[in-house]
């Protein structure tokens, strides 16, 4: 899983590095798109079972009709944009304005509390990672 995972993320790194580069949004802007948005339906539904969901009664029948599963549109730029000093200027700062202060350590701290408690909601609801959670907890449970 970690290997098709890190392929997904290095497609959205390369567009999100194609959005910034070309001064669309911000690093905030681009986080808070996941955030506030895609990364909430990814978390237990992941990416095919969402576009599914949008399209419609027909599920991923209709969306395809929709939209051409190819996405060959012009917003597509899937190739790693031209490295540049202004590029790794805004990329780097605009991170280090997100962390407000913080060390890595505290935020990766924050972070690793957020999604043990997500999978704890997610356990009760009997959805994605909640169904590891419940899986090793009953493992623990048998060995004690």
């Amino acid at each position: 899983m970690g290997y098709i995972c890190d392929r997904l993320q290095e497609a959205l790194w390369r567009e999100a590095l194609h959005i910034l580069n070309k001064d669309i949004g911000t690093t905030a802007d681009i986080d808070d798109s996941i955030v506030y948005s895609a990364g909430m339906r990814w978390a237990f539904m992941g990416s095919f079972l969402t576009y599914h969901v949008a399209g419609g009664p027909g599920g991923m029948r209709d969306f395809i009709k929709q939209f051409d599963p190819a996405l060959e549109l012009d917003w597509t730029d899937l190739k790693f944009p031209k490295w540049n000093e202004a590029l790794e200027t805004r990329l780097v700062e605009g991170c280090e304005a997100q962390a407000q202060g913080r060390k890595v350590s505290e935020i990766e701290a924050k972070r690793n509390a957020v999604l043990v408690d997500m999978m704890k909601l997610f356990k009760k609801h009997k959805i994605g990672s909640g169904m590891v959670l419940d899986r090793e907890v009953k493992a623990r449970k048998k060995k004690a």
